[in-house]
């Protein structure tokens, strides 16, 4: 089981690290940590990535916060996620619809954390099938998936959908609430208050499947 704490729009640089309970895994909205300008960032002007890595490691376990960068004018959706005290990446959205003024990034990944395997799942890319798919592939144990836009109806459907069919939790923050299904598709959590304490369950189930197409056989 994990334990895990969720917060719509709580300011990371406020935020209490005195949590009656003890989570493994902390994640936050797009209004917890304001636009991150890697320029700033480089030059000192601001420290919103040692924030976060600080922050991470007064609770002692990983944060993942979804956040807007600017990379010298290039603005993208992103996940930033550290843990204990560690800076581990950044994830950019990958795919993008409806004209979004936001650049993509290149690739998935998943993350090696002290909680499990975590793939980070950001705006648009909830809405593509290959993202779980890759990091299902990839030994993922949990997906997290963070957005800036409100909850729509068909997002419950989306992550009952994809952790039925590749047997992984998957847990999704939006401006509006969290939901989170576990690896059979059925909903083990769902809020739309602000601050929220979910259990997750993560287990590991395999099943054998055959597939015959034409080809040459060697």
């Amino acid at each position: 089981m994990l334990k895990i704490y969720t917060s719509k729009v709580a300011k990371i640089k406020s935020e209490s690290v005195n949590f009656d309970e003890k989570f493994q895994i902390f994640v936050y909205g797009f209004e917890s940590l304001g636009k991150v300008s890697y320029k700033y960032e480089l030059s000192g002007a601001e420290n919103k990535l040692p924030t976060l890595s600080n922050f991470s490691k007064k609770v002692n376990g990983v944060v993942l916060v979804g956040a807007i960068t600017d990379n010298y004018g290039i603005l993208k959706q992103s996940i930033i996620i550290a843990d204990k005290g560690k800076l581990l990446g950044i994830s950019d959205t990958v795919f993008s619809c409806d004209n979004s003024p936001y650049q993509v990034g290149g690739s998935f990944k998943v993350y090696q954390t002290s909680a499990c395997k975590i793939g980070a799942i950001v705006g648009d890319d909830i809405k593509n099938f290959d993202a779980i798919r890759s990091m299902s592939l990839c030994d993922a144990d949990i997906i997290i998936a963070i957005t800036p836009i409100e909850e729509k109806p068909q997002y419950n459907f989306l992550i009952r959908t994809y952790a039925y069919l590749f047997g992984i939790p998957v847990i999704f923050l939006t401006k509006t609430g969290v939901i989170a299904s576990d690896n059979k598709g059925e909903i083990c959590a769902k809020s739309i208050e602000d601050k929220s304490s979910l259990i997750i369950p993560v287990k590991r189930e395999y099943v054998l499947y055959k597939t015959k197409r034409r080809g040459i056989k060697d």
